[in-house]
């Protein structure tokens, strides 16, 4: 593939780029086109490495075109009205009376009741209902899900490892495994329209069978939790596919839960004011945490140990540096210094989701006052050396990495300036930590490339102002302006998957 008249990050002068064998081979003007290439007429777009999401949940993800959303929803009540709504609508539709109803988006962390399975099976009868956390670290089911999948009565929800064990099997409730099917194929045309080239798949199960069987038009990186370590491929890299774009990824292992669930591990004890009060819940304890990353070690994978709260991250570092597993912390939401200083000396990456802090900025400060500051600390961990690499964590946060720049740029969704603004990134910054460590296009890289419309100020510096902070109109308008991107294409390996 030739593609024509494109600007770069390190050149305001369009040049002509050649593609071959799925590597870029030259860079130069007014190449002459070679018998048989494809032309791609750039026009004067500015080229920019493919985008990657560093944390992804497909499986998930795959299922929400076809879920209830229960995001926002204050109350146990105001969920069950969405759900005799959504049934209602199914009926005057005559949308299959058995198949399964699938929620997500709701927080523990909202609500003043507690939610009960009697409560959902008043609202819902015989059809099985799962409706799922907006962070992923709990369900409430009715009896009829419970049921379906083997699972003894009981009156409140399942929440971390034994939910963990039950999402894989969701495909066996009536229904689900075709909305996965369509949804597979949903969130890659989605994802490659928004520039991504690759994502980490941190699915349960086994992604790793699962991708090579899903038409693949772009890059992923499978992950594998402990309790299937024995199975899967290794070491990190291996090719699982024939196309050559699904490999092996890390172990992933959850320390900790979720803020909104309740279960982040901190040092210190938080309340939610609605009776909660605590250190939330240590999943996985030191020596079974040293045991799966030793294991992983001598398979030759690396690892990717999630870590929220400040305790979770120094139980996940002791590990790390006992063992010496190349690593990354996932959420790295909550940090001290000492936590920063040992991801640096470590070698530690930070795999951070900053859409994430505008849904928990609130939250935060309400149930770790005094604590804000160490929530999302790109500008820290940056500074102090660690390796950077943004994500959405999706499907709790939309898989768009133009939104988790412009949040980690100007850290606030709504009127209000940036929740720590010591904290922001600039458009740069935030790029380079979005793009699997490429940092620019160059001969002999790969060619994993998204177009964009030429525009001058989209990745230029915000100015500094007094005290070294943004000046908070600019950083808003950059902000503003990353996430109005639409990639006018998105090449993988050579290929042109994506253009409008």
């Amino acid at each position: 593939m030739l593609i024509r008249q494109v600007l770069t990050l390190d050149s305001a002068v369009p040049a002509d780029l050649r593609i071959d064998d799925g590597a870029i081979v030259e860079l130069g003007a007014s190449l002459p086109r070679r018998a048989g290439e494809e032309v791609l007429e750039a026009g004067g777009a500015l080229a920019i490495p493919g985008l990657w999401d560093q944390h992804v949940h497909t499986g998930q993800l795959a299922q929400a075109h076809a879920r209830l959303d229960t995001t926002g929803a204050g109350s146990v009540g105001v969920i069950l009205e969405r759900v005799r709504a959504e049934l209602a609508a199914r009926r005057e539709s005559a949308t299959d009376p058995g198949a399964a109803l699938i929620g997500f988006g709701h927080r523990l962390v909202d609500f003043a009741i507690p939610p009960t399975v009697p409560a959902l099976d008043e609202a819902t009868g015989a059809v099985p209902t799962v409706l799922i956390g907006g962070d992923a670290h709990h369900a409430w089911l009715n009896s009829a899900a419970l049921r379906a999948l083997g699972l003894p009565p009981r009156d409140g929800i399942v929440a971390e490892e034994d939910w963990f064990a039950l999402a894989p099997r969701l495909p066996e409730l009536p229904g689900v495994a075709e909305s996965v099917a369509t949804g597979a194929a949903m969130l890659q045309r989605q994802a490659l329209q928004r520039g991504v080239v690759g994502l980490v798949d941190m699915e349960w199960g086994r992604p790793w069978e699962t991708w090579p069987h899903r038409s693949p038009r772009m890059r992923i990186r499978t992950a594998v939790y402990p309790e299937e370590l024995a199975a899967a491929p290794g070491p990190a890299g291996t090719v699982l596919d024939p196309s050559g774009l699904v490999t092996m990824g890390p172990l992933k292992v959850i320390v900790d839960g979720a803020l909104g669930s309740h279960s982040a591990y901190t040092r210190e004890a938080y309340t939610d004011g609605h009776g909660y009060a605590g250190h939330g819940v240590l999943s996985v304890g030191p020596e079974a945490l040293r045991e799966a990353l030793a294991e992983a070690e001598r398979r030759g994978l690396t690892a990717a140990v999630h870590a929220i709260g400040d305790a979770a991250a120094q139980v996940a570092l002791a590990a790390i540096a006992e063992v010496g597993i190349a690593a990354r912390i996932e959420h790295a939401q909550m940090l001290t210094d000492d936590d920063i200083d040992a991801m640096a000396a470590l070698g530690v990456a930070a795999s951070v989701q900053p859409a994430h802090l505008l849904d928990d900025r609130d939250a935060t400060e309400a149930i770790w006052p005094g604590h804000g500051t160490q929530a999302f600390r790109l500008r820290d961990l940056r500074e102090a050396g660690v390796e950077l690499a943004l994500g959405s964590d999706a499907p709790v946060a939309p898989l768009d990495p133009w939104l988790a720049m412009a949040a980690a740029v100007h850290r606030s969704a709504d009127e209000r300036p940036a929740w720590h603004p010591s904290q922001q990134l600039q458009p740069r910054e935030a790029l380079a930590a979005s793009t699997d460590g490429v940092g620019t296009l160059a001969v002999g890289g790969r060619a994993d490339i998204a177009l964009l419309e030429e525009e001058d100020d989209l990745f230029a510096d915000v100015p500094v102002g007094a005290g070294g902070l943004m000046v908070e109109p600019a950083a808003r308008e950059a902000a503003a302006r990353l996430r109005a991107v639409d990639p006018l294409a998105t090449v993988v390996a050579g290929r042109l998957e994506s253009q409008r």
